[in-house]
C-alpha cells in the first residue's frame, strides 16, 4: 500500500473521531444540563467566598431567585429539586452578583452606604473573623475607601474564582466525556485498531471514510457549529444525525460479548476511541484541518476519489435493496422499482381495509381488486381480495375495539405450530389459526393457483406473518411475499429463526422511527425476524440498522422537541405515515 492510501486511511479514521465526538460533547452537554453541573459548579464558587451557610441565603435572594429554574412558589416538588442542586443558574451576572454578595455581607446595599465610607468601613470589621472578611477589609483599603472602586476590585475577585471554576468545569466534563467516549465505543463497537485495519485493507471502506471526512473539512460552518469554550451548545441535530448516518456502514457490529482478558486487543482498542473522543470535536476538526492539507499538498488533485465515489453511488442507486450480511446500515435508492412500487401498494390496501360496507368495495375497484371483509374468531377482520394477476390476503389491525385489545394483551407464549418447539403470542397464533381455517373454507386453492401476497398494519401484521409461515409450507406454494407495517413481536427465538429460514427472502418489516408499536410485548422472550425496513428521522428508509443508530435516532432530539418526539411515538405508527413516508421513497 503506498504512503497516500495509508493517510487516507487515518483521515477516514480522524473523520470518524470528529463525527462521534461531537456525539460525545452532546451527550455531556446534555447530561451537565439535567444534571445542573454548571450550576452545581457555580455555586462552589460562592461556598468558597463566603461559606456554606451564606450561600444558601445568597440564593435565596430575590434577585438570584429569578435567575432560577424550577422556582415555583408552594410547589415541594420542585424545591426538594432546587435543594439537590437541580435548576441552579449555570451564569450569574457579576454586577448582580457582587451586588448580592456586598448587601449580605454589610447587612444593606452598598448603594445606600455610598455616602457613608466610615460606617462600611465599620460594617467590615464587625464581620465574623474570616478568610472572606480579610479579603472584603484588604479590598477596601486598595480602594482607599472608594465604594465604587471597592466594588470593582471584588466584581474582579469574583470573576478571578470563576474563572478557576471554569478549570474545575472542564475536569469534570472531561472525565464525563471519556465515559461516555468508553459507552459509545463499546456500544457501537469501534475499536480503534480494527477500524485502522479495515480502512487499511478494504479500498471501499476507505473510500467512503475519506469522502467522509472531505466532506467535514469542506463545511464551512462546522468550524463555527463546534462545541467551542464559548458555546454551550454542539451541531445541530439534525446535522449530528445526518454524520452518524453516513458512518453506520463503517462501523461493525458486536455480536458476542467479550470480557477484556478474552479479548485484550479489542479493549485496547475501546480504550484508545474512548480517549479519542473525549479531546472533543474541535481537536478533530483541526487536526482533519491539517491532513487535508498535507494530502492537498501531495495530491493537489481530489477529484479522482471524488469521481469514483459519486460512480460508485450512481451506480448503487439503481439496483434493489439486498440484506447486508455484517447488519450495517444501507440507505434504500429512491428511485422507483418493482419492490417498493409493490410495497406502496400494500401499504395502501393496509389502510384500505380499516373501511367498511361500500366505500371498502368501491376504493378495492380502484385497485383492480375484489373481495369481501370477513369477521372470524374475536372480531378479528380479513380481506381475501382477487385480482388480475395475483392474490392479496390483507388482515385489518387494532382498532381499539374491546376484542382487539384482548387478543393483542394475550401475550403468554404458547408453541405454535402445534407439535413444534417454537412459541408464538397466544393472542396472535389463535386469530391466526381462526383466519386459517376460515380461508380454507372459503378459499381452498388460495396461495396455489397464483402469486399471493400477504399484507397487514399493526396486529394485522402479526397475523401476516404467521399466516404467511404457514402458507409457506403447504406443498406447491405460490408465496410471493409479506409485508407488514408497525408489526409486534409475534415469538421467541426459535420461531423468529423459523420464519427467517422460510421466509427471509420474501419478508420486508417496515418500521417507522419512534413508532411503539414493534417494541411490543416488551417481553425478553420475544424476538423480531425478518428484513428491517427503517424509517429513520430524516425520512430515509434504512435496511438493518445498527441498533446503536435506531436508539440514537430516537432519543438524540433538542429539549425544545422533547414533548413532540413524545407524542411522536403514538402519531408514527398511523398506517397513514407508513403510506406517506412510501410515497417519498418513489
Amino acid at each position: 500500500m503506498s504512503g497516500l492510501e495509508m493517510l487516507d486511511a487515518f483521515i477516514g479514521l480522524v473523520g470518524i473521531y470528529l463525527t462521534l465526538s461531537l456525539l460525545v460533547t452532546a451527550i455531556g452537554e446534555g447530561i451537565s444540563q439535567a444534571s445542573g453541573m454548571r450550576g452545581r459548579n457555580l455555586r462552589q464558587v460562592f461556598i468558597g467566598l463566603v461559606g456554606k451557610s451564606r450561600t444558601t441565603t445568597f440564593y435565596q435572594h430575590p434577585r438570584i431567585r429569578q435567575l432560577m429554574q424550577y422556582d415555583v412558589p408552594g410547589n415541594v416538588l420542585r424545591k426538594l429539586w432546587l435543594h439537590l442542586g437541580f435548576g441552579l443558574p449555570s451564569y450569574i451576572p457579576v454586577d448582580i452578583a457582587t451586588e448580592v454578595l456586598l448587601e449580605q455581607q454589610l447587612g444593606a446595599p452598598l448603594s445606600q452606604l455610598s455616602q457613608s465610607p466610615l460606617e462600611i468601613q465599620q460594617r467590615l470589621e464587625h464581620l465574623p473573623a474570616s478568610a472572606t472578611r480579610s479579603s472584603l477589609l484588604h479590598f477596601w483599603q486598595q480602594a482607599h475607601a472608594d465604594p465604587q472602586q471597592f466594588q470593582l476590585l471584588v466584581q474582579d475577585w469574583f470573576n478571578d474564582r470563576c474563572d478557576r471554576a471554569v478549570g474545575w468545569f472542564k475536569r469534570k466534563l472531561g472525565i464525563l466525556q471519556l465515559l461516555i467516549g468508553l459507552i459509545v465505543a463499546i456500544g457501537m463497537n469501534v475499536d480503534s485498531i480494527a477500524l485502522y485495519q479495515k480502512l487499511f485493507s478494504d479500498p471501499i471502506a476507505r473510500q467512503q471514510a475519506v469522502l467522509l471526512a472531505e466532506n467535514l473539512a469542506a463545511n464551512p460552518q462546522l468550524a463555527t457549529e463546534l462545541c467551542r469554550e464559548d458555546k454551550t451548545q454542539c451541531m445541530d441535530t439534525l446535522a449530528l444525525k445526518q454524520q452518524l448516518t453516513q458512518t453506520a456502514p463503517l462501523l461493525g457490529h458486536q455480536d458476542d460479548w467479550s470480557w477484556p482478558w478474552q479479548a485484550p486487543a479489542a479493549w485496547l482498542g475501546y480504550l484508545l476511541t474512548g480517549f479519542a473522543l473525549s479531546l472533543g470535536a474541535p481537536f478533530w476538526f483541526d487536526i482533519l484541518q491539517k491532513l487535508m492539507a498535507v494530502k492537498q499538498k501531495f495530491r493537489p488533485s481530489t477529484a479522482t476519489s471524488s469521481e469514483v465515489s459519486a460512480e460508485t453511488q450512481s451506480s448503487n442507486s439503481t439496483t434493489a435493496p439486498t440484506a447486508m450480511s455484517n447488519n450495517t446500515s444501507a440507505v434504500i435508492s429512491k428511485k422507483p422499482n418493482p419492490v417498493a412500487a409493490m410495497d406502496l401498494q400494500l401499504a395502501r390496501l393496509s389502510d384500505l381495509v380499516y373501511l367498511n360496507g361500500p366505500q371498502l368495495d368501491l376504493e378495492l375497484q380502484t385497485f383492480l381488486l375484489s373481495g369481501q371483509l370477513r369477521s372470524v374468531g374475536q372480531d378479528t377482520q380479513y380481506l381475501y381480495a382477487r385480482g388480475m394477476d395475483y392474490d392479496v390476503l390483507i388482515c385489518r389491525g387494532t382498532e381499539g375495539k374491546l376484542a382487539d385489545i384482548r387478543t393483542d394483551a394475550q401475550c403468554p407464549l404458547v408453541n405454535w405450530p402445534l407439535g413444534s418447539n417454537s412459541k408464538a403470542h397466544q393472542g396472535f397464533s389463535a386469530q391466526a389459526d381462526v383466519i386459517l381455517a376460515d380461508l380454507s373454507q372459503q378459499q381452498p386453492q388460495a396461495g396455489l393457483e397464483r402469486p399471493l401476497w400477504i399484507t397487514g398494519h399493526s396486529l394485522g401484521g402479526a397475523l401476516a406473518i404467521l399466516l404467511a409461515l404457514q402458507f409457506s409450507q403447504k406443498p406447491g406454494s405460490k408465496l410471493a411475499g409479506v409485508v407488514t407495517f408497525g408489526q409486534p413481536k409475534v415469538g421467541d427465538a426459535q420461531l423468529s429463526q423459523a420464519i427467517t429460514a422460510q421466509l427471509l427472502p420474501f419478508y420486508r418489516r417496515y418500521v417507522n422511527q419512534r413508532d411503539i408499536v414493534p417494541k411490543l410485548p416488551p417481553l425478553l422472550d420475544y424476538r423480531h425476524s425478518g428484513q428491517l425496513y427503517y424509517f429513520d428521522d430524516l425520512d430515509q428508509l434504512q435496511l438493518n440498522p445498527p441498533r446503536w443508530l435506531m436508539l440514537l435516532d430516537q432519543v438524540l432530539c433538542n429539549a425544545d422537541q422533547a414533548e413532540a418526539a413524545l407524542r411522536q411515538h403514538l402519531d408514527d405508527h398511523k398506517m397513514k405515515n407508513y403510506v406517506s413516508l412510501l410515497v417519498r421513497q418513489l
